[in-house]
Order: C-alpha cells, then sequence, then structure tokens
C-alpha cells in the first residue's frame, strides 16, 4: 500500500512540474534580435521628446530588442496620421487623440509624458489681451483639431464661439505675433517664452491650467492592429521609453548637450537648457508615475468634443487603453495558477488520505478536529468576505483581491477590479490624499489612515474611513499593500445636511468654515494658491419690499444656479448669508478669482428674471497669503466688496491692476 501511494504521489509531482513548465510565468524570455521600428514625433527635435532620445542613447531601446528610428514632425500629415497609415508604429501626440478615437480611428494611448499641457495663448502685453473672454473679435492663430484639445475646452468653458474671433491656421512663424499678423497666437509654455525673453518683449500668458483646463500634454500612442499582433513589444517599448524619460529627468543638462550635438535642433544650448527646466516641471515625477494616465480626464474631452458637434453624441472611446488589450492574457495566466493550485491542492489531499487510510485508527480525533477547524474557519472566512469592507493591492497599488462587500460598496464587480489601480476608483477630489497615502504605504513601508472619497459605479459617490498599510513577505521585503474600511457615506450625508442651505443647496456658514480648513490644508502642503469670491446682489431690500419675499428667495436661487453652472468643478460655492455668497477658489491667484468674478458678474447681469427686473452684483475678490487667517480673508474680501458698491455697484473689486503673467 506504501508504494502504491509514493508511486500516486509521484505521478501527482510530474504533474505539477508538467504544468509549471508550461506556465507563461516559467517560460525564459527568447534572446531578442533587433528589429526595426520607427517614433514619430509631433514636432522638431529639442528637449519635449529627450526621454525618447535618452533610451536610444542609453541603449534601453537596443535591450529591448529595437532599433528606434526617430523622426521629427511631419507638416503634411498629424502624427497620429502617420502611424495609422503604417509609416510609422508609434507617435506622440496631445488629447486630441480621443477625438481621433472617437471619430472610429483605432489609435491606443500607451504612456501619458506630460501630466499637464504646455499648450498656452500667448498675446504682447501692449494688446492687454488678459483673458479667455479678451479673445472676441481678435485674430488667434493655433492647429485647429491637431493637438488643440485643451485650448478647445477653454474655448467652451467661456462660452467662446468659432464665430466670435478669426482663426488663423498656424504658420509658425515667431514673429507673427510680433509684426501684428495675429493678435493670439498658441505656444509651449515649456520654451516658446524664451524667444521673447531674448527679445526683451513682454507677453502674456493665458493658460487653461489657470482656469481648471487640465489635459495631458505628449502622449506615446500606437495603433490597435499592431498592438494586437505584437503585444509583448509593445510593452517593451513603452517600458523603454519609460525608462528613458527616468534618465533625462535626473540628467537634464547633460540630455540637452547631447540634443545640441547630435540632433539637427533649431534651438541654442541655453534655450534646450531653459526648455528641459520648464519640461521636467509639467512632467512632475515626483508626484506622479511616468506614463500614468486617467480615464476620467479623457472622458472629460470627449464629452467637450460631442458638445462641439466633432463627434456623434453615440460614440465612445473604448479600447483607447491599451490595457484592455492585455485582460484576456492575465485571465488567461490566473486560468493556469488556479489550475496549478487545484493540482498542488489535490496532491496533498490525495497524500493526506493515503497517510490517513493507513492510521485512521491513530489519527481518527485529529482528522475531525481539523475538520471542525477548517469549518470554523471557512464561516469567520465568509463572514469577512461579506460583511468587511477589504481588498489586497500589489506593490504597483493595482487589486489583486477585493471582498464581496468591497464590491458592494463599490457597485463593481470583483472581475471588473482586479488589475485595476485604486486611482480607479478614486474620486477627482481624493487623487492627492490617495497618493500620498500610497507613498506612506510602498516607499515608506508604514500605515495610513484617513477618510477617501471614491467613485460608484452607477451612484454617484461613497466615502471610506480606510486604514492602509504595507505587507511584507517572511524576508522583510514589500509584497502588496492591504486596506480595511468602514463606509461612513450616512455619517457624511448626515453632516453634509448640517452644512447645507435648504434654499439653494450650497453650504452653508458651517460647510464653508469646513471646506476652508481643508482647501487651506491642501495649499499649505503643497504649497498652491487659494483665493476666494464675496458678492451680493445689488439693492437686494428692493427686491423684498417691492414684490415680496417669496420673489426675493426666487432671485436668491437663480443666482445660485448661475454660480452652480459657471464656476469649475473644483470651486467651493457657498451661501454667506442674506443675499450675500461666497465662492472658493483652489489653485487659483488673484487674477484667475477676479476674471471668474467677472464672469459670474456678467452672466448675472444678463439673466431675465420672470417677472422682476433685470439685477446685478457687486463682488470683492482675495488672495490668501500665509498668514492669513479665516477671517482675515473674508474681511480683506469683504472690504473689496464695499469699494465696488462704492464705485456704483455691478462691479468688481481686489485686483489693483490688470496685468497678466510677465515672461
Amino acid at each position: 500500500m506504501l508504494n502504491v501511494t509514493r508511486w500516486l504521489a509521484s505521478a501527482l509531482l510530474a504533474v505539477v512540474i508538467l504544468l509549471l513548465s508550461n506556465s507563461t510565468v516559467a517560460q525564459p524570455e527568447p534572446e531578442l534580435a533587433l528589429e526595426k521600428v520607427r517614433l514619430q514625433l509631433k514636432w522638431k527635435h529639442q528637449f519635449q521628446f529627450a526621454g525618447f532620445y535618452a533610451a536610444i542613447k542609453q541603449g534601453y531601446y537596443a535591450d529591448a530588442g529595437f532599433d528606434v528610428d526617430i523622426l521629427p514632425v511631419n507638416f503634411q500629415r498629424s502624427a497620429s496620421e502617420v502611424v495609422l497609415s503604417g509609416a510609422a508604429e508609434f507617435g506622440v501626440a496631445d488629447s486630441s487623440l480621443v477625438l481621433s478615437r472617437l471619430q472610429g480611428k483605432p489609435v491606443v494611448i500607451l504612456a501619458a509624458v506630460f501630466q499637464h499641457s504646455p499648450l498656452v495663448l500667448i498675446s504682447k502685453q501692449s494688446s492687454n489681451i488678459l483673458s479667455p473672454l479678451e479673445l472676441v473679435g481678435k485674430r488667434v492663430m493655433f492647429q485647429r483639431n491637431v493637438d488643440d484639445a485643451v485650448l478647445t475646452a477653454m474655448f467652451t468653458e467661456f462660452g467662446l464661439d468659432d464665430d466670435q474671433y478669426s482663426h488663423m491656421p498656424h504658420s509658425f512663424k515667431d514673429d507673427a505675433l510680433l509684426n501684428g499678423e495675429v493678435d493670439v497666437m498658441s505656444g509651449y509654455i515649456t520654451d516658446q517664452p524664451y524667444l521673447y525673453i531674448e527679445k526683451n518683449i513682454a507677453i502674456n500668458i493665458i493658460s487653461p491650467a489657470s482656469y481648471g483646463i487640465d489635459f495631458y500634454g505628449d502622449m506615446l500612442f500606437t495603433r490597435e492592429d499592431y498592438l494586437k499582433n505584437n503585444k509583448q513589444k509593445v510593452l517593451r517599448f513603452r517600458e523603454a521609453s519609460l525608462k528613458g524619460w527616468e534618465y533625462a529627468i535626473a540628467h537634464p543638462k547633460e540630455m540637452a548637450e547631447w540634443i545640441f550635438k547630435n540632433l539637427e535642433t533649431e534651438k541654442t544650448l541655453a534655450h534646450l537648457l531653459y526648455e528641459a527646466e520648464n519640461t521636467v516641471r509639467l512632467i512632475k515625477p515626483q508626484l506622479v508615475e511616468l506614463g500614468y494616465f486617467s480615464l476620467n480626464r479623457f472622458g472629460r474631452i470627449s464629452d467637450i468634443y460631442k458638445q462641439l458637434g466633432l463627434a456623434d453624441t453615440t460614440q465612445d472611446i473604448e479600447g483607447i487603453n491599451y490595457l484592455d488589450y492585455y485582460q484576456e492574457q492575465a485571465q488567461h495566466g490566473w486560468l493556469k495558477l488556479l489550475l496549478l493550485a487545484l493540482a498542488l491542492t489535490l496532491s496533498v489531499a490525495f497524500i493526506l488520505w493515503a497517510y490517513n487510510h493507513r492510521l485512521k485508527k491513530q489519527v481518527a480525533l485529529r482528522s475531525q478536529a481539523l475538520v471542525e477547524a477548517r469549518d470554523e474557519l471557512g464561516y469567520y472566512l465568509d463572514v469577512v468576505d461579506r460583511y468587511v469592507i477589504n481588498s489586497v493591492m500589489n506593490t504597483k497599488g493595482e487589486f489583486t483581491r477585493v471582498s464581496q462587500a468591497f464590491c458592494e460598496a463599490s457597485g463593481y464587480t470583483a472581475a471588473e477590479l482586479l488589475g485595476k489601480h485604486f486611482d480607479y476608483l478614486a474620486h477627482e477630489s481624493s487623487i492627492v490624499m490617495l497618493r500620498d497615502a500610497f507613498n506612506v504605504a510602498l516607499v515608506k513601508q508604514g500605515a495610513w489612515s484617513g477618510e477617501l472619497l471614491l467613485q460608484h459605479k452607477t451612484e454617484g459617490v461613497f466615502w471610506l474611513m480606510m486604514d492602509l498599510e504595507s505587507v511584507v513577505d517572511a524576508k522583510g521585503r514589500l509584497a502588496g499593500l492591504m486596506e480595511i474600511s468602514v463606509n461612513i457615506s450616512d455619517k457624511k450625508r448626515i453632516e453634509a445636511l448640517s452644512s447645507i442651505d435648504p434654499l439653494t443647496s450650497l453650504y452653508n456658514r458651517r460647510g464653508l468654515g469646513d471646506a476652508f480648513n481643508h482647501s487651506i490644508a491642501l495649499a499649505k502642503r503643497y504649497n498652491k494658491k487659494f483665493s476666494i469670491i464675496i458678492f451680493d446682489v445689488d439693492y437686494f431690500k428692493r427686491i423684498n419690499d417691492s414684490y415680496g419675499h417669496s420673489q426675493g428667495d426666487e432671485v436668491i436661487r437663480a443666482v445660485a444656479d448661475i454660480m452652480r453652472d459657471t464656476i469649475r468643478e473644483a470651486d467651493v460655492p457657498g451661501r454667506w448669508g442674506g443675499e450675500e455668497f461666497v465662492v472658493f477658489c483652489p489653485e487659483t491667484d488673484l487674477q484667475g478669482a477676479y476674471f471668474l468674478a467677472e464672469k459670474l458678474r456678467i452672466k448675472i447681469s444678463n439673466y431675465s428674471f420672470t417677472d422682476l427686473p433685470k439685477q446685478s452684483c457687486s463682488f470683492g475678490v482675495a488672495e490668501w497669503s500665509t498668514d492669513d487667517s479665516y477671517e482675515s480673508l473674508i474681511t480683506r474680501a469683504d472690504n473689496y466688496l464695499y469699494k465696488a458698491k462704492a464705485k456704483g455697484r455691478n462691479c468688481s473689486e481686489g485686483l489693483t491692476h490688470r496685468t497678466a503673467e510677465i515672461i
């Protein structure tokens, strides 16, 4: 009997070894032969593409099996057209790739290099063109529908239609602005201002980021059929490219000098060094993982293109994310691992059974105890799975296990979450805090606790009180992350009810106080700007006296609705009391808040009320300084409000002189 048992155990072990040998995890990679591929740039050779040059210079592409030919801009065709035609395997373009996907063009995004778009509008200081509101009737030069996503979004935000300004195709001549051919031209903030610094010419910068329009800049992409036929090659090319960018960011001076000596660039070495410094600033390598991108941002870009009529409202961007093409492969790998685990389980069970059969009298009681322990453990594991919100992640922050309770809280199934980064669930307002938590748990291998606002699949948002900590293996090496959370959505709803003004559904004074403390904490921690706007309805007492309080309430509600429709998603609106309102503007300087106040003022003064005359408002604007308290900042804005009233009402005060940032 013992010999038979050993023979069967050996046979099962052979099956296990066979499974292991067939696993893709255990297969060694064949030696790579260099393959010729082409990378199409969106512009001429300069530091903007330093990471790709570094991947060649340092041999990262060669190590990955590629001989890469980097192609400068093709003025007859965009980078996406070149790649889609098959004239290049990879390309670099901006968020207008979303429009291409909406129009049915099979582009697939592999990585976002610039976390913020460097594209801005430039005007001469003497023109007094300081904001999008002042582009009406002006000649504006930019590439329409080619790398213009962030400009299109800004125009949409300000309600600027195509017929309100004269669009001029981009000539790519810097003197077009200087000699008066155009009033405004687009350019990259990373390098364009240097040309005017050299000529000692003061300029104004109109940056979409100042108005909450924050799209990605340069993104690495390929076409769908190439990815499907070359999945491993595409991953190797992406990894080598990002490795090149890591090197370029760490050695900007070295790469600027290399570009100057080895490439046909139109820039001087001093110009390349200026561009290098500003490029690293936009990539944000200390805050965001290189190559990271969010589908939520792509969704907002998609909505803008649909509103402009550039894409059919029934179209979507499914397939734009390269990770979508690797799910089947990942599932196949999990299936093999599952079979392996099953084989191991069966082998262990069989050996235990055989041993138990031979010694059943001695171990009968022990076996019964094991069965009872297993049942009890299974019961507790089932309870934990059903009632404890819990997940396990790998060292990249991607889900490897989620409990049933976590799925019920988020609205997603386990299959939808596995392999996704925790960022996938995060509400925009929680992104910074979540990355801070991951930094504590991953980089410092510590523990983090706090409240996070997450996005439910179908029902808006939900709140978790989360405990997040690192998981280490027996050798003390980081193995991943684990979180245990409590759903505090009901608690947050109760808090919100006590912080909301019932007439307008805006924050009341209590809610504004909490929002202020949260915003200031973030501004201090990340050295960000912060401004506030305070305003009230002019001669509001006359409305109540002449038309009654119910009509006065209608005015208050209408003003609140206009606020909600006008401000950015990040701004915090509130009713200070009576006819007085407040707007908190995170990451906004005094000029940006002033222009928002003017936008609100114009919309309110143009609004037609039913059975009431048109109304106007007076505005006070103030920017937070590090020695400000809540009360001092409100008082300063309030003083400017009274200055506006003293000037005759229906105006804004707080910006002492209307100047733009001078480069």
